[in-house]
């Protein structure tokens, strides 16, 4: 039988990375967030939180281990992971999340939205400075919001779309006024756009070329870097918002950049590196456990999820036959158990199973049903007319398509391999399409130069508010290019509805849709676990984007 053969493959690539740990493997990279009204869970290790054994002190140098190259410093360009765990100490976000996945201020001091959710007044803390010694301020705030709306800098531009003007009251306190009703205005922009520097960016027409230093204000500040290599930060010895401990404390921070979690644990064993800032495979964690004298693993549920999309630009997959088809040869199962050798838990919803009010409808994609994936194709008038185990159109155009995904996602190759057997099985043809993060980010995110792509999503956050930042029509973030008015009126909806019971309703209907017209299938939520060293202490990991690299846990870490 065939599925026996995929299961074969698939532990045999197992045992190949069980031989080459220590060696050369693969990690998690993510793009993507979490939801203020639901349970996002933190499944501790070691607690989650490291008791000092030691007084905290300043100085100390820290290195990063990371699977992949960040593609660029600025973060308003991309949307690439590593740049943005990078920069997120440089540039930290006005709102971050704490344990329980909620958005909470950071160099917001404070805010209050009025009852129509149509103005948001903040303040922020005071005494901050870019590096170079120009005070942060609020002209900073209002000129972002200008800024990446008209220079369409991606998802930057879908969060401050809805802005009608903006008042600056003084240097730390502005007012945004909006067109239209929001209710996660504050939580997206807050968390997801890095703010830019007025005095830099305002005499730049070309931000996409634009050799951007990395200039920040935040507690570390770029201090050297070699692409491809290793990017340094050093201590902001004038940063306000000290942690409860007085931190930050490291003198350095330094970012080694590894091809994959085979080479980055092998590094941290050998003390080259002291924490990995992407998620550890299971085989990866399992060798970091074995010595816990000397290591640690954190874990925590992603916010995110792991899932397979559609090109709407390719004709044939444009067909929601071929998609329904497509989806019914998933084998989630065998994603979660065997290729990610359990640590993750299977998604079958349109929304993360970590949101439980948003999946209690169990509204869910197509089981696996391989034969019946066959007879959507057959019925759709997609036959093998010559025998050679694919199918074709009506015009002959044959069922092949690439699978592109990023060659430093954890267990990559099993996750594809799999996904490649059972299609295969139902009369498509899969070519394998590894690509290197920078290359993936050009081909797929950029350009849409892809058929079908493998990836996760690091952060999918207020889940019953914010889809539209992915699935909306229009949206930046909108790979697939599928189009659908219902959709694009429910997360509209969703945006601007007040009371949450309410919107759990409206996310029904979305959900609904959506496995009807299935633009992508969401595959698994990882369980996301980070090594580090005992030499150091006051490690902490709370739901998010950044792991334990969260610029509010990373000041209160320390050289023993």
């Amino acid at each position: 039988m065939k599925t026996k053969k995929i299961i074969a493959l698939v532990l045999s690539l197992m045992m190949l990375t069980v031989f080459v740990v220590g060696c050369s493997n693969d990690s998690s990279t993510s793009t993507a967030n979490n939801d203020t009204n639901n349970n996002a869970t933190n499944e501790p290790s070691n607690n989650n939180q490291e008791e000092p054994s030691s007084e905290p002190k300043i100085g100390g140098d820290l290195v990063v281990g990371l699977s992949g190259d960040p593609y660029s410093l600025a973060t308003w360009n991309s949307n690439d992971m590593n740049s943005s765990l990078v920069m997120n100490l440089v540039l930290p976000a006005l709102m971050v999340t704490d344990e329980n996945g909620n958005k909470v201020p950071y160099v917001v001091k404070e805010y209050s939205i009025s009852d129509d959710a149509k103005e948001y007044t903040l303040t922020i803390h005071e005494g901050m400075n870019w590096h170079d010694g120009t005070p942060f301020t609020t002209a900073d705030l209002e000129f972002t919001a200008k800024y990446v709306v008209e220079h369409s800098l991606g998802f930057g531009a879908d969060m401050y779309a809805n802005v009608e003007s903006m008042e600056i009251i003084d240097d730390t306190t502005i007012i945004y006024r909006l067109v239209q009703p929001q209710v996660n205005f504050l939580s997206q922009m807050g968390f997801w756009v890095d703010i830019m520097p007025k005095h830099v960016f305002e005499s730049v027409d070309d931000p996409a070329n634009f050799a951007y230093d990395g200039l920040g204000f935040g507690p570390y500040k770029v201090k050297e870097y070699v692409k491809g290599q290793y990017y340094t930060l050093e201590r902001n010895e004038d940063w306000p918002l000290t942690s409860e401990l007085g931190g930050p404390f490291l003198d350095t921070i330094t970012f080694r950049v590894f091809p994959d979690a085979n080479a980055l644990v092998l590094a941290i064993k050998n003390g080259e590196v002291q924490v990995s800032g992407s998620s550890l495979p299971v085989a990866a964690q399992k060798q970091l456990e074995a010595d816990p004298d000397n290591f640690g693993v954190m874990k925590v549920d992603s916010l995110g999820f792991g899932y397979l999309s559609f090109n709407y630009r390719n004709e044939i997959l444009a067909d929601q036959n071929v998609r329904l088809a497509f989806a019914k040869t998933i084998d989630r199962n065998a994603l979660v158990n065997i290729a990610l050798q359990g640590g993750a838990t299977i998604m079958e919803t349109p929304i993360s199973p970590v949101f439980k009010d948003l999946v209690a409808s169990n509204i869910k994609y197509p089981e696996l049903d391989i034969q019946g994936a066959a007879g959507v194709l057959e019925a759709a008038g997609y036959k093998d007319s010559n025998n050679d185990g694919v199918r074709e159109s009506a015009d002959g155009k044959a069922l092949e398509f690439a699978l592109s995904y990023r060659t430093t996602s954890a267990n990559i190759d099993s996750v594809v391999n799999i996904i490649k057997a059972n299609a295969e099985e139902a009369g498509f043809k899969i070519t394998l399409q590894p690509l290197d993060p920078a290359t993936y980010t050009d081909r797929v995110v950029k350009q849409g130069n892809f058929d079908m792509n493998v990836i996760e999503w690091g952060v999918i956050d207020d889940a019953d508010t914010s889809l539209s930042t992915i699935y909306r029509s229009d949206s930046a973030l909108n790979f697939m290019a599928y189009k659908n008015e219902k959709i694009d009126a429910l997360l509209d909806a969703s945006q601007i509805e007040p009371s949450y019971q309410k919107r759990i309703e409206i996310m029904n209907e979305f959900q609904e849709e959506f496995v009807k017209e299935l633009p992508s299938l969401n595959l698994w939520v990882r369980n996301n676990a980070y090594g580090y060293s005992k030499a150091y202490g006051g490690w902490d990991l709370t739901p998010g984007l950044y792991g334990v690299l969260d610029v509010k846990d990373i000041v209160n870490v320390y050289e023993k």
